[in-house]
């Protein structure tokens, strides 16, 4: 039965070619180029699925060039690299600019091998384009502004934020650190009527509790020693517009007495005046800690609470909400990008499914700063063997995450390795003590 996938195979060698054929077999469609000039216009022409590149053509000095050109076109097809040499070096390459897998012509059982990596290599072009075509379906309904919601908790959470655009209630906004509290809270403001006038925040546990003070009330001339002009404070500079109170659990109890009264009477008075002034913002208050367990512990005011928590919103951790980490991975990467002039790398499959796994005790922050460093190393494919060693170490169930992921025992042992020469700071030497393992079977693993 002939399938709708398309082989291009470029080789000059025509004995090479028909072995090719004749090992991949006649169920797809097929097409040769022996040249570097005859395979650009295939690739766009014929719109191959799957590629079979020989690295060893005469005509050009570089094949990893040649490689370089078909993947910078930007189609969606994988790519298999053949050589001739018995040293792997060029199809490792190969690989970490993109290719999909190599063999050299000198392997043993090279007849029984081929047809079984074009079918592994077009399955995964398969999983590639529908989960392209998925994502690019849920693009236009998963991002508001910079929230990403594919996870039913978050679709929740933007059914929430969607029903506040005219109210200016009190907001709570609780979850751990990292989930992205302050996009919510600005989230609010841009689809609040208040977006005429400023969003002003202040983190509560940045400050200690004297300076905190002077930046919330502001303060007059003279207020104290180093106070030499006039100073307005966040809750009049907020006058209007929205006020987000971040870690609302680190205020001291004193400044949450002031807080309440100010939530209730619209009215305070700068350190040192004497004049009351009058306010007018809507408040939107985070914290990253337990207000119900602090009021039991009298550490947080129980007539404060109920005065935020008037609309809580729960930001549930990321590993809570895997479903949302593959559209955050091609949120980060397209934003970093941009901002970058940085070509894209592809992930594949295997690579977006582990992160999925992963606990990201960090969260979104620490999800998109992986994300960056990945970028930052001008890999062309990302795979699981790219994964930071710490973002694995900080990773308690590896092993479960491999058998969640069906990883090979090669796999497994390749990123094991990695993580053993990363603790060993690169020396070759000692990973190898770690290990017991030579030095050669050492590259071949990292290989």
């Amino acid at each position: 039965m002939i399938s709708n996938n398309k082989v291009l195979i470029i080789e000059d060698n025509d004995l090479w070619s028909d072995s090719f054929q004749q090992w991949i077999g006649d169920q797809y469609s097929i097409k040769l180029a022996s040249d570097k000039e005859e395979a650009l216009l295939l690739s766009e022409s014929f719109e191959p699925d799957l590629i079979i590149l020989d690295l060893g053509l005469p005509q050009i000095t570089d094949g990893l060039g040649l490689l370089d050109d078909l993947i910078m076109r930007g189609q969606d097809y994988e790519i298999i690299v053949v050589t001739s040499y018995k040293e792997h070096q060029y199809a490792l390459e190969a690989q970490k600019r993109g290719a999909y897998s190599y063999f050299s012509k000198s392997d043993e059982n090279l007849e029984e091998e081929l047809p079984q990596l074009v079918k592994q290599a077009l399955r995964m072009q398969l999983l590639e384009r529908e989960n392209k075509e998925l994502r690019s379906k849920l693009k236009e309904n998963i991002r508001f502004e910079d929230i990403v919601a594919v996870s039913k908790q978050m679709q929740q959470v933007l059914s929430t934020l969607y029903k506040l655009r005219q109210s200016s209630e009190t907001v709570l906004v609780t979850g751990e650190s990292g989930v992205g509290k302050e996009v919510i809270a600005r989230h609010i403001y841009k689809q609040s009527t208040r977006l005429k006038d400023q969003f002003v925040a202040i983190n509560c546990g940045a400050l200690p509790p004297n300076l905190l003070e002077s930046e919330l009330f502001g303060y007059e001339k003279g207020a104290f020693t180093g106070a030499t002009k006039m100073t307005r404070g966040k809750f009049e500079l907020a006058d209007n517009g929205t006020l987000f109170l971040d870690e609302i659990g680190d205020m001291p109890l004193e400044l949450q007495v002031k807080l309440l009264r100010i939530l209730e009477t619209k009215r305070f008075y700068r350190l040192g005046g004497e004049q009351e002034i009058s306010v007018n913002f809507r408040l939107i208050a985070a914290t990253n800690k337990p207000l119900a367990e602090m009021i039991k512990e009298n550490k947080f005011r129980e007539d404060l609470y109920y005065r935020l928590n008037v609309i809580p919103i729960h930001i549930p951790p990321l590993r809570e909400r895997p479903d949302d980490i593959p559209a955050m991975i091609d949120y980060f990467t397209e934003q970093f990008c941009r901002e970058n002039q940085l070509p894209p790398p592809k992930f594949t499959n295997r690579f977006i499914a582990f992160m999925s796994h992963l606990t990201w005790e960090g969260n979104a922050r620490e999800l998109e700063n992986t994300v960056k460093r990945l970028i930052l190393t001008n890999q062309q494919q990302i795979d699981i063997e790219n994964v930071p060693p710490d973002i694995l170490e900080n990773t308690n169930n590896f092993l479960d995450q491999a058998l969640a992921n069906e990883l090979s025992l090669e796999e497994v042992s390749r990123i094991y390795v990695k993580m053993v020469l990363d603790l060993k700071k690169g020396s070759k030497k000692e990973a190898c003590k770690v290990l017991d393992i030579n030095y050669r079977t050492l590259m071949g693993k990292l290989g």
